[in-house]
């Protein structure tokens, strides 16, 4: 059997982490809570809820375009919960990145369904510097 092209940049068995994590080159945070099977619910063009394959409960989501969120409310509206070091703020809220994409469209009853489903997974923080570097 043939050897796959990336195995080399691998190391150890893929673990599976339910946490919040920013994928620079699409400059969106995706967070799935389930290791299983998706089905990706489109919600708006800035948020996707992950839903279970199984039982088509809400497991996690992806929420596009950071960097025109923080460009358009600025940093400093949206970490209103925040870890900071030494005076500069290492962390946002996740939840206040979802509350200001929600607040970019106009309310509808399948967006703020949407927007509920992803909120249930917004406890954990994303670090500031994986959102700068790739600014």
């Amino acid at each position: 059997m043939e050897k796959h092209f990336l195995n080399d940049m691998m190391e150890g068995q893929p673990t599976f982490r339910p946490e919040p994590w920013y994928n620079p080159y699409g400059d969106c945070i995706i967070y799935q809570m389930e290791d299983e099977a998706v089905v990706a619910d489109r919600v708006d063009e800035l948020l996707t809820v992950y839903r279970s394959a199984i039982d088509n409960r809400p497991i996690g989501y992806q929420i596009k375009g950071v960097h025109a969120i923080l460009s358009r409310f600025g940093l400093d509206a949206i970490t209103v919960e925040s870890h900071s070091e030494q005076g500069s703020v290492k962390s946002i809220s996740v939840s206040m990145l979802l509350l200001a994409a929600y607040e970019s469209k106009p309310a509808t009853i399948g967006r703020r369904t949407g927007y509920a489903d992803a909120m249930r997974f917004s406890q954990k923080d994303i670090r500031v510097d994986e959102l700068q570097a790739a600014a």
